[in-house]
This record gives C-alpha cells, structure tokens and sequence, in this order.
C-alpha cells in the first residue's frame, strides 16, 4: 500500500484561512466601539481590570512607556469617567489609579462581546474537532513561555521561503540553531 504524504503546512496558507474567517465575521461596530476609545486607552482599561490599583510608575511599566504618556492616558480616561485617580491612605503622595463602575461595565461589556463572537465561531466544529483545537492550543501555551524568554526571531519566521511561504513543522517546538550548536543565545 502506498504512503500518503502530509501536505507541508505554510504559515501563508494559515494567514490566508485566518483571514477568510475574518471576512465572514459579521462587520457592525459592537455598541462599546461607540466610546470613540483609542488603543492605547482601551489597552490601559484592560491592564486597570486584570491589576486592580496600581500607580501611575506601575501602570507605565506594565503599559511599556514613560510616566507621562500613561498619565495622560489616564487623564482621557478619567474625563470619560472610565477611571478613577485616588491618594493612597497610607501615602498621599502616591496616587493609584483604578477602573470606576462605569469602566469595569465597559469592560464587562467588551469581554461579553468577545466571548459571543469566540462562541459562534467555535460553534462549527464538531466535539471531536473541538477537542483537538483545545488540545492545540494547550501545546501553544505550554510552548510560547519558552520561546518567549528566549525571543528567538528564528521561532517566529516572518520571511516566506522560495517554495511560497514558511514552512511550519507542527510535531516540534522551535529551535535555536546556535543554543543547540553550544553557542549560547543568538
């Protein structure tokens, strides 16, 4: 009996599915998208949500940029009355900042709308494909730490190859040619 050889997935080919499934994706604005919020706004609403309070310094670090740009976000947000700036008790020269109701709704209320859509679109597999989607998405997660401490730009290839795209190899995790050769971190 002959073998059948596997078709070489390329990360094109992925890019290209991911973005069919974009295109059938319904295309009106969730109500939340009416808050004419910026990214970055929007960014500072998540990290407030997942950390509680935290100071203008900690909301810098988290968010990657200087005190002064996280400050003004926080200025927009706080007009908006998405948030909240208050003296610690126990330092008031520390100011914390935080979600206020109306920014924790909002975020309820785009975590809602996300999870609807994952929803639906999950939906169309099967129990068993449904299965092997999570399995492989916990392989991803076990992986990606790894990866990501090393940040290796050889794990996530950006460059299509000549034969029509990079090459994926869905058995093993990625690796470090010149970690694996005894040369130490590229």
């Amino acid at each position: 009996m002959a073998e059948i050889s596997a078709h070489a997935v390329t990360f094109d080919e992925i890019e290209a599915h991911v973005q069919a499934l974009g295109q059938l994706m319904p295309k009106e604005a969730p109500g939340w998208a009416n808050n004419d919020l910026t990214f970055g706004q929007l960014r500072l609403l998540f990290v407030l949500g997942q950390s509680g309070p935290v100071s203008i310094g900690q909301l810098a670090d988290m968010l990657g940029v200087a005190d002064a740009t996280a400050s003004e976000f926080v200025d927009r947000v706080e007009r908006r009355g998405l948030a909240i700036r208050s003296h610690r008790a126990d330092d008031r020269r520390m100011v914390d900042c935080r979600l206020s109701d109306e920014g924790a709704r909002l975020l309820a209320e785009i975590q809602g709308a996300r999870r609807e859509a994952l929803r639906q679109v999950l939906a169309l597999l099967t129990a068993a494909e449904l299965s092997e989607f999570d399995h492989l998405l916990q392989i991803m997660a076990e992986r990606l730490p790894a990866v990501m401490a090393e940040r290796l730009p050889a794990a996530f290839p950006s460059s299509a190859s000549t034969q029509g795209g990079t090459h994926l190899d869905s058995g093993t995790p990625p690796t470090n040619p010149a970690r694996d050769a005894g040369g130490g971190p590229a």
